[in-house]
C-alpha cells in the first residue's frame, strides 16, 4: 500500500536530479503527483457504469494521488474519465468506451505467425515469453467511416471492453489496467492495433517498479545522461 508522503519524497529526489525535466515524458508530469480524489466520486462513477476498479488502483487515486507523475508521460487523472468530448461524435465514442468497461476483457493468445501484424513485440522477444502476448480483435476502420472518410462513432465499435487506459508511452503506445474479467487487475501495454503485452500483475507492482527506478540515484542519473545524448543526436 502506497503512502502519499513516501511517494512525494521519491518524486522530489528525482526532480532534484532532473531539474529541467529532460527525462523522457517528465516534461508532461514534472514529477508532480495530483491530490487524491474523494472515494464517493469514484464509487459514483463505478455505480453508474457498472464496473469496480481494482482495489490497489482505487486506493492509490483516493489516498495517494489522482494521476500525474508516473511511467513515461504519467498517469491520467481519473477525474478526466467524465470529461466531455470536443464534439458530439467524439463524446458518443467516449461514452461508448465508458460503458464498455463493464464488459469482460477477453483477449486471445497471440500466435507466432501473427507477431509481424502487430507492433507490440518482435519475434525474438515473443519466442522468449509467448505467454505474455495477446490479441483483442479490433473493428475494421474502413467499416466505421462515412463516404467522406470521417469516423462514425458507434456503441458497438468500442474495442476496449474491460480495459481501462491509465496513460501513454507516446506514439499511440498506451498502458492500462484490466478492470473486468478473469485478468482483472493486470497491467498491459498496447500498440493500439489490437496487440497487448503483459506488463505487471497489478497496479502496485507496476507503479512500484517505476518508483524503484527513480529511487536508485546512480542508475537514474546514468539513464538521464543517456537520454540527453539521444536528444542531442536528434537535434
Amino acid at each position: 500500500m502506497f503512502k502519499r508522503e513516501e511517494v512525494l519524497k521519491i518524486l522530489h529526489q528525482a526532480h532534484q536530479i532532473d531539474k529541467n525535466c529532460e527525462m523522457f515524458g517528465s516534461s508532461r508530469h514534472r514529477y508532480v503527483l495530483n491530490p487524491p480524489i474523494r472515494k464517493s466520486f469514484v464509487q459514483g462513477v463505478e455505480q453508474k457504469y457498472g464496473f469496480k476498479l481494482p482495489e490497489d488502483y482505487f486506493q492509490f487515486i483516493t489516498e495517494v494521488g489522482d494521476g500525474g507523475a508516473g511511467i513515461d508521460y504519467g498517469i491520467y487523472p481519473f477525474t478526466e474519465f467524465l470529461m466531455k468530448g470536443e464534439s458530439p461524435g467524439i463524446e458518443k465514442f467516449r461514452e461508448a468506451y465508458r460503458r464498455s468497461l463493464s464488459n469482460p476483457f477477453t483477449p486471445r493468445q497471440m500466435k507466432l505467425e501473427e507477431v509481424e501484424e502487430y507492433a507490440i513485440v518482435t519475434k525474438e522477444f515473443y519466442q522468449k515469453n509467448p505467454e505474455k502476448y495477446f490479441i483483442y480483435e479490433k473493428f475494421d476502420d474502413e467499416d466505421s467511416c462515412d463516404e467522406n472518410g470521417f469516423f462514425i462513432p458507434d456503441k458497438d465499435l468500442c474495442d476496449t471492453d474491460g480495459f481501462f487506459v491509465l496513460g501513454t508511452h507516446g506514439c499511440q503506445w498506451d498502458f492500462g489496467i484490466v478492470i473486468t474479467g478473469e485478468m482483472r487487475g493486470k497491467i498491459f501495454d498496447t500498440d493500439n492495433e489490437g496487440g497487448y503485452g503483459f506488463a505487471a500483475h497489478n497496479f502496485s507492482e507496476f507503479y512500484q517498479e517505476w518508483l524503484n527506478w527513480l529511487s536508485d540515484k546512480e542508475q537514474f542519473q546514468k539513464d538521464l545522461e543517456k537520454w540527453k545524448k539521444i536528444l542531442k543526436r536528434e537535434i
